[in-house]
């Protein structure tokens, strides 16, 4: 009996301890809403006039600031100007942190302040670089196996090859975005190199476009003199049926190799073609105040952290004289 009786004698003691514990918490809880309490109605005349001046100034920097608005475009990077494209990128980003004003004129000229920062990533589509040709194929095949899929897809490195990109361009106030925009393009196409490109490309794309009209021109003849000679009663079949059917589905081919040829004369007129632009998109951000609250609340909590910071060091200097 006096076994069990020191068994639970540890487990009371315990539990009374953390009751004790808790209750001294909960005191101390209340204690501090109070002391709290006490302190803003000891200043309420100070706390109301820092409302006052913090909601004043918020409201000045409401009514006098630009907003910000957000631009999507997506892009094609020509002639293999991927990397090209996101060091001019990281190029102006690091000038608009440096206020390099000298080289922000010479791009936006008198909207140079406008532009506040640019954000570019790719458009990862797979299918699309995979339908190209059956090298992208073994290309993908190979780096695939050296890592996983979804790093893959991910790495920067990457990049270069998928079709379109998405660049983001941030922009104080809503009536240049546009000017803005299209003035960073033109900086982007800026180029001599690429500029030489475009030139090669277009004089090459006209001329195969032509030489595909010809074939289509000479197939066209064939299969008409095909069935002209197989309908005459009396004819020797010069092309027979699977010689037809051979045209026919050559026309096909070349007929697609057209498409493919004129959406790359569409794509490639510019070593940075802009594909869309939607202008002005505002920010929606989670928990955001405006200033005419923000203020109130940054001065109030100012002040109150000054004298918390003094009640501190009145205690530490209690503590540190007591023996």
């Amino acid at each position: 009996m006096s076994t069990n009786q020191n068994t639970q004698q540890p487990e009371e003691i315990d539990l009374g301890y953390l009751f004790k514990k808790v209750n001294d918490f909960i005191k101390s809880v209340f204690r501090s809403f109070f002391l709290v309490l006490a302190f803003f109605k000891k200043y309420f005349i100070i706390v109301i006039l820092l409302i006052i001046v913090g909601f004043a100034y918020g409201y000045y920097k409401d009514s006098t600031a630009e907003k910000t608005y957000n631009n999507e475009l997506i892009v094609i990077p020509n002639f293999e100007s991927v990397d090209y494209l996101y060091d001019k990128v990281k190029a102006v980003n690091q000038k608009i942190s440096a206020g390099d004003t000298i080289y922000m004129k010479q791009i936006l000229g008198a909207n140079f302040k406008r532009l506040k920062n640019i954000k570019i990533e790719p458009i990862v589509d797979l299918y699309n670089f995979l339908s190209k040709s059956r090298a992208n194929i073994d290309i993908f095949s190979i780096l695939s196996e050296k890592q996983d899929f979804t790093d893959y897809v991910e790495e920067f490195a990457n990049s270069k090859y998928y079709k379109y990109h998405r660049m983001s361009v941030s922009i104080e106030s809503n009536d240049s975005s546009e000017k803005v925009v299209s003035d960073l393009i033109k900086f982007l196409n800026d180029n001599d190199h690429f500029s030489a490109y475009e030139k090669i490309f277009k004089e090459t794309k006209d001329f195969e476009i032509k030489e595909y009209y010809k074939i289509l021109t000479q197939i066209d003849t064939l299969i008409k003199a095909s069935a002209t000679f197989n309908s005459a009663p009396s004819s020797i079949e010069v092309v027979t049926n699977n010689d037809q059917h051979e045209l026919i589905d050559k026309k096909r081919q070349v007929l697609a190799n057209l498409v493919i040829l004129k959406t790359a004369q569409l794509d490639y007129t510019k070593p940075i073609k802009l594909i869309n632009a939607d202008y002005n998109l505002t920010n929606e951000r989670f928990l955001s105040f405006s200033n005419k609250v923000r203020y109130p609340v940054l001065l109030v909590f100012l002040f109150s952290a000054f004298f918390f910071f003094l009640h501190l060091i009145k205690n530490l200097r209690r503590y540190a004289n007591s023996e």
